[in-house]
């Protein structure tokens, strides 16, 4: 049985410069020799039976594909006749750029990017049509492409990657399903032949298209409403909670936080859920508590692993807490929890969130308001002790430089490689280019969980 495994090339100096189309740039970068490393290690890990390394004809993917090559220890073949897609008036040009020089071709991929329109809906003067691309897609495979891929590894630029991955899958560029997939440098994916074609492995969820997915999730305690960002390509064997604080207890996040972190992840390839927990927004408006909280995320997070999942748990604020505590409830030693900006104990509220008339209004009550939102002590003080009895063991915490709530907080119990400071960042990460900064330092994290290629026999 015949396994095509293709591949993106890994990270070179046009990735770096953001250019479409043509470039000559085609040095490897350091992050791109870790990519080489990463991809080797995964494919030797899946005991893939491999005879040589191919690639599509543009630098970066030659250059990475010899270096794969070497790393495997496998002949490499030279190209393909597989030219990238022509993409008229944005080849060559930075994003910047083209969004300069021609605004309505930087619209128009913009929102094939975003998925939102087919390769055939594209509009770039000059550039390739999609009736073109798909003849000569076709006579490529029917003439080289069959026989020079078959037990390869294919290494391509994200046209040709996009093109043979979905003319593997049986769609062509005319086709209305021929659309963007997320194929970030240096991960692959497999296709075993079968008596009627290929099938992917693992196989691409139906989800993908669209590649988020609203959702409730029922329970005895109510349902609980769940954005799903579901990755398109190099997918993970670990989901990822999102589980926001308590003032920030949208799925979108404050400014639309927990939104972007989750489309970056999904992306990477880990399926990402962002959550509204019991009584919030969308989710059955019952009385809101510390164990409602709990209960929210314990009913995702068995939905989640009925899927085979291991989660990784990441509260924001409040909900690091949350996160700390649901972990241990469930005993699941191998969930992973980390968490940003966590502000979970009293004395850290007392500081600076809450002052004069509401700090008095909660010791003399037990209760205050903020943001229109109900604050009980009962709910801080379990917060609290959920923090201090755990907050030893977290995988990872994220805070912000210039976040004026957690500057002060005790972490003596928290090893100090665990804690990343995103400087000038407030508590929301939402100050200046704070957001860009914290994606990168979660995606690198998350980088060094991924783990090998899934099984043949899912």
């Amino acid at each position: 049985m015949a396994t095509i495994v293709l591949a993106r090339h890994v990270e070179t100096e046009k990735n770096l410069r953001d250019i479409h189309g043509a470039s000559g740039l085609a040095s490897v970068t350091l992050r791109g020799q870790d990519q080489v490393a990463h991809l080797a290690r995964t494919l030797r890990s899946r005991a893939v039976t491999l005879t040589a390394v191919v690639a599509t004809p543009t630098p970066q993917a030659v250059s990475s594909a010899r270096l794969i090559a070497g790393e495997l220890q496998l002949p490499y073949e030279g190209e393909l006749g597989l030219p990238a897609v022509h993409l008229g008036v944005a080849a060559g040009l930075s994003t910047a750029e083209l969004r300069s020089a021609h605004p309505q071709a930087h619209r128009s991929i913009d929102l094939f990017r975003a998925r939102v329109i087919s390769a055939a809906e594209l509009e770039i003067p000059a550039s390739e049509a999609a009736k073109d691309l798909e003849k000569r897609l076709v006579g490529w495979w029917r003439t080289e492409g069959r026989k020079r891929c078959r037990d390869r590894l294919v290494v391509g630029s994200n046209s040709t990657v996009l093109m043979i991955s979905h003319l593997l899958n049986g769609v062509l560029p005319t086709d209305s399903r021929y659309r963007y997939l997320a194929t970030p440098n240096g991960t692959a994916r497999m296709w075993r032949e079968e008596a009627d074609g290929w099938r992917a492995v693992p196989a691409f969820p139906q989800q993908s298209w669209p590649d988020v997915e609203q959702l409730r999730i029922s329970s005895p305690d109510g349902a609980v409403a769940v954005t799903r960002h579901v990755p398109s390509w190099a997918a993970s064997r670990r989901t990822v909670i999102l589980i926001p604080g308590y003032f920030g207890s949208s799925r979108h996040g404050p400014y639309g936080l927990y939104n972007r972190l989750a489309r970056a992840w999904s992306w990477q390839g880990f399926e990402t859920l962002t959550v509204d927990p019991l009584g919030s927004g969308d989710s059955t408006p019952v009385f809101r508590d510390f164990t409602s909280e709990v209960r929210s995320i314990e009913i995702v997070s068995e939905w989640a692993s009925r899927h085979g999942s291991s989660l990784l748990l990441v509260g924001h604020s409040m909900g690091g807490a949350t996160a700390l505590r649901a972990r241990d409830q469930a005993g699941a030693e191998n969930w992973l929890v980390w968490c940003l900006a966590p502000l979970c104990r009293l004395v850290d509220l007392s500081r600076v969130f809450l002052r004069g008339r509401q700090l008095d209004e909660l010791h003399r009550t037990g209760r205050t308001y903020r943001h229109g939102l109900e604050l009980r002590r009962d709910m801080i003080d379990e917060s609290g002790a959920a923090w201090d009895a755990h907050c030893k063991d977290v995988d990872g915490v994220w805070l912000g430089g210039a976040d004026q709530y957690t500057a002060g907080m005790d972490l003596t119990a928290i090893p100090t490689a665990r804690v990343r400071v995103i400087e000038g960042a407030d508590h929301n990460f939402s100050t200046n280019d704070s957001p860009a900064r914290l994606l990168a330092s979660t995606g690198a994290a998350l980088t060094a969980l991924t783990g090998p290629m899934p099984s043949t026999d899912q």
